[in-house]
């Protein structure tokens, strides 16, 4: 086909530019671009000029955007170097640890951190989002959306999206339908605002979901056992990748995903590409506005993320129940938390996120060299290194961490350690009875009284949720965990799992009541922050209780700031209680957030940043106090437990099984005491060695009655609080390693298991099923059947229910270990009353129990 006259003319006029060769060859195809969507033939030279002008012209902001983010960049780059040099003097890296994910030292802003402003902006995106849902009534429809109502509202969107007739009949769908729509084209403009340059599309959210799972097993995703062109490959990666190629390459429009002149094998590049980096989960990784899914910037195009354009919604939906979220809910939140996490890095670390750190780094230790502080200047370089320090903490926060190296590795170890947490933690909410003393005494941090938090605790377990309770909460950033899946973080430190066994997961910790207690107290704990920040608004900053003043200092509220949010109005409850309100910040006005912000002019884009900001402060101070209220691990601790080691990794698996659980009690050691060891570094000894002392002894107190039901559930008397192996378990029970249960605490002698302690429940199981196979083998039968026995009931999912448990002993259990060890029951009754002094509440088993 002859080439088009006027597009002759065009390429010699940017020939004869100073616009250089690639950039040259990329407006030329966009142009061409526009020319076939368009579907304009032999065009004249009156709309190739208006096409080439309106191309052109968007080259033209692309690159004030670009000299825009520069600019922006040295400004961040500068600020933090001034804030890690001014703040932390002689600890500088544990202020560059600050920047990423925060610090329990008592500094101006040390938790207003990277990871929490994406935690923060990704649980504002879903309340905000879910806020409009019911504000339209139409949050249970999409709650409960079938897979055809699924359809149907991405077909809407479409047609919304792209101006077209809305042919969908049901308005319920409809409205939802809308307000996705707008919900993300303002997080695509959000992120826009902070660097990235994304062009308008229709289902911009959701088209990030990919299930790397879903994606490896195509073959038996599609159910395709024979086919031509799989047979013809070697190995199962390719037959799957060319399975996924097959299915996705007819849904998706050529043109736009891979240019209108793309060859065969451009097309087959591209799509293993994509395929190689969905698989590794690489699609998560947030890594500023350059490579943003769907940004365009001309410096990086050919390494952006892929954008896979698909040619109708049903293409889109029929890919995405294969090989994506698998319904529309949780693509949306996916898409969400990704857009999050690159915001966060964005608005703190400039467009490149990862250099500017290091240049950030690099500049920190320079200065220290040039003011003779040599030693710390070594320190500072040390920690930039391959592996150093710092890195595990910005891979955490980018999601590099997260990655899967070998994807086999990865899939089975998570598996393991998901049937390892549903077969240990069943008793759960029974230990984390000592949560209690944990919630009360971060009230006290808060410039609150102790005793009231432990009642604040309580009564949040009695309250029932009520429509006007979680609109109030939900403005402050709580949702519940189970709607977006975060429960396991407790007690792991983050798997990739497949959709089965996330379902099931999410339903065994609901049925452990873990899920109702975690919520009650976070729930009350932002709550209960909430209307105390509501009763000081006609204080003053400098009247305010100290212990409050310094939690506004870690989050980077001054005087200035606190007397303009103080006086906004406050949410009210249908009894006359107040709480502070987060989104009337929305309502301050430009000449407020000018006077916050100490100039005389900023653009419209600049104050929705300004207002961004002070939000993600605020909501952040409430969400990252309710996790050391109710102990949960975060980026800080994740990123110490996995040590920069990406998943299907020998070191990274190894690790992860080594963590599982682990990260619950690390969380207490870093969140807890790291918060009371921190009036040292104040000079506050006396505080310190009192805040300490009631976390250690109130561990024991809540520690043995955590204990003491665990033991009431099984049907036996308390153990002697006068025995020192029982303070030693108390203390051990409430400072986080009760929920290892019995799998820890050996019944004959409550020592820990140094197996068990390092390598983690999985590998400790396997040695226990290794040791019933070495008895087998050396002819001891009754010892390794009764071995054997206890390693099948002791892992399987659900059975370890703490109502459970008990029933299944006296109704199976106990009958089975007689028949495979004839006395046990009696043995097992003296060792537990010469070392613990415990007796069986009712009959004794050995009474009521021969054997089969």
């Amino acid at each position: 086909m002859a080439k088009d006259k006027c597009i002759i003319r065009i390429e010699e006029a940017l020939k004869r530019s100073s616009i250089d060769t690639v950039k040259a060859d990329e407006i030329l195809q966009d142009i061409k671009q526009a020319q076939a969507e368009a579907k304009i033939e032999n065009i004249d030279s009156s709309i190739t000029d208006k096409l080439s002008d309106e191309i052109l012209q968007q080259k033209k902001i692309e690159k004030k955007i670009k000299e825009r983010n520069n600019l922006e960049n040295e400004i961040k780059i500068r600020k933090s170097i001034d804030y890690v040099l001014e703040n932390f003097p002689g600890r500088e890296v544990e202020g560059l640890q600050a920047i990423l994910v925060g610090s329990n030292l008592q500094k101006t802003g040390s938790r207003f951190s990277v990871a929490l402003s994406q935690f923060t902006m990704y649980r504002n995106f879903t309340t905000s989002f879910e806020a409009k849902l019911r504000e339209k009534k139409v949050d249970g429809v999409f709650a409960n959306a079938t897979a055809d109502q699924d359809r149907r509202i991405a077909k809407a969107m479409e047609e919304i999206g792209m101006g077209k007739e809305v042919t969908v009949k049901d308005p319920n769908l409809v409205e939802i339908a809308r307000i996705m729509v707008d919900f993300q084209e303002q997080v695509r403009l959000k992120l826009n605002g902070a660097g990235a340059n994304i062009p308008k599309m229709w289902g911009y959210i959701v088209r990030q979901s990919h299930d790397p799972f879903q994606l490896r097993n195509a073959i038996d995703v599609l159910n395709i056992k024979r086919n031509k062109n799989i047979d013809e490959t070697s190995g199962n990666g390719e037959r799957n990748l060319q399975a996924w190629i097959d299915y996705i390459l007819p849904k998706l429009d050529g043109d736009r995903t891979f240019g209108k002149n793309a060859t065969e094998k451009e097309k087959l590049d591209f799509l293993r590409y994509a395929y190689n980096t969905l698989i590794r989960n690489e699609h998560q990784i947030a890594d500023g506005a350059s490579t943003t899914y769907g940004s365009r910037d001309l410096t990086t195009k050919l390494n952006a993320k892929r954008v896979l354009h698909f040619k109708t919604s049903d293409d889109w939906f029929d890919y995405n129940s294969n090989f994506g979220g698998g319904n529309l809910r949780e693509s949306f939140f996916s898409g969400l938390n990704i857009a999050a996490r690159n915001y966060g890095l964005m608005k703190d670390l400039g467009t490149k996120p990862q250099d500017n750190f290091k240049e950030i780094g690099r500049a920190v230790a320079q200065a220290l060299e040039n003011r003779g502080k040599t030693d710390d200047a070594i320190k500072v370089s040390t920690a930039l290194k391959k592996q150093g320090n710092l890195e595990k903490y910005m891979m955490e926060v980018d999601g590099s961490v997260n990655s899967v190296v070998n994807f086999g590795a990865a899939r089975y170890s998570a598996i393991l350690r998901s049937i390892a947490s549903m077969a240990k933690l069943g008793g759960a909410v029974v230990s984390a009875l000592a949560d209690l003393h944990l919630y009360a005494s971060e009230v006290n941090y808060q410039g609150r009284s102790y005793m009231g938090g432990l009642f604040e605790a309580m009564g949040s377990l009695a309250k029932l949720s009520n429509k006007r309770r979680t609109e109030i909460s939900s403005q402050l950033g709580f949702i519940n965990d189970n709607a977006i899946y975060d429960l396991a973080a407790r007690y792991s430190v983050g798997d990739t799992l497949n959709r089965s066994f996330t379902k099931l997961q999410r339903t065994f910790f609901k049925l452990n009541l873990l899920s109702w207690w975690t919520n009650s107290l976070k729930e009350g704990a932002m709550l209960g922050m909430g209307n105390y920040v509501a009763k000081q608004r006609k204080t003053g900053f400098n009247q305010l209780e100290e212990g409050f003043k310094r939690l506004l200092k870690h989050y980077d509220i001054d005087e200035k700031t606190w007397n303009v949010i103080r006086k906004m109005d406050v949410e009210k409850a249908d009894n006359g209680d107040e709480f502070f309100s987060v989104r009337q910040i929305d309502n301050l006005t430009d000449d407020q957030i000018k006077s916050l912000a100490n100039l005389k002019t900023m653009s419209k884009r600049q104050i929705e940043l300004y207002k961004d900001d002070l939000k993600t402060k605020t909501s952040g101070m409430f969400l990252d106090r309710s996790t050391y209220a109710v102990i949960e691990p975060d980026a800080r601790q994740r990123a110490f437990l996995k040590q920069g080691f990406m998943a299907g990794t020998g070191p990274g698996e190894a690790i992860r099984f080594m963590a599982q659980f682990k990260a619950f009690p690390i969380a207490i050691l870093d969140k807890a005491v790291g918060r009371e060891m921190s009036f040292f570094r104040e000079g506050q000894n006396m505080r310190a060695l009192m805040g300490i002392s009631r976390l250690v002894i109130m561990s024991g107190i809540l520690g043995y009655v955590a204990m003491t039901a665990k033991d009431l559930l099984k049907g036996k008397s308390p153990k002697d609080p006068l025995n020192k192996k029982t303070f030693f378990a108390s203390m051990l029970q409430g400072g986080g390693l009760g929920i290892y249960g019995d799998f820890l605490f050996q019944q004959s002698n409550y020592g820990l298991d140094l197996l068990s302690t390092l390598a983690g429940p999985v590998l400790s199981e396997g040695a226990k099923v290794l040791n019933a196979v070495r008895l087998g083998v050396q002819g001891e039968f009754s010892k390794s059947a009764r071995a054997a026995y206890k390693s099948v009931v002791n892992n399987i999912p659900f059975l370890n229910l703490f109502y459970l448990k008990t029933a299944f002993d006296y109704a199976i259990g106990y009958q089975m270990m007689e028949t495979l060890s004839p006395g046990y029951l009696r043995r097992m009754e003296n060792k537990m009353r010469k070392d613990t002094g415990q007796e069986f509440l009712l009959t004794k088993p050995s009474t009521l129990f021969k054997g089969f």
